[in-house]
């Protein structure tokens, strides 16, 4: 069986790291609640300490849309949103899952 969902893959800068990683966590606990949510893997870059990436697996493209206009309204999101300096890459993947 095959199981397709979509990747969002967002590739950021912070000025801030610390700060930045606090604020990413109470994003975390913000989209963990809505529709189509699947999970968040948070990575930190080793070499480019200004480096943040974001890998956060929806059930669909609909409610990966629907995720992206709700963050823009979510006080929750707020803080990491501002603590995001720059955008290198905002992208959408679809996956294809062997189980």
């Amino acid at each position: 069986m095959t199981t397709n969902t979509i990747l969002e893959i967002a590739v950021c800068t912070v000025t801030d790291r610390p700060a930045a990683e606090q604020a990413r966590r109470a994003a975390i606990a913000a989209v963990n609640t809505y529709p189509g949510f699947i999970s968040w893997r948070a990575l930190s870059s080793l070499d480019q300490r200004d480096m943040m990436v974001d890998l956060v697996e929806w059930a669909d493209k609909e409610s990966a849309d629907a995720a992206a206009a709700k963050v823009q309204d979510d006080p929750a999101f707020a803080p990491y949103m501002a603590a995001i300096t720059g955008v290198t890459l905002m992208q959408h993947f679809e996956t294809q899952k062997m189980i």
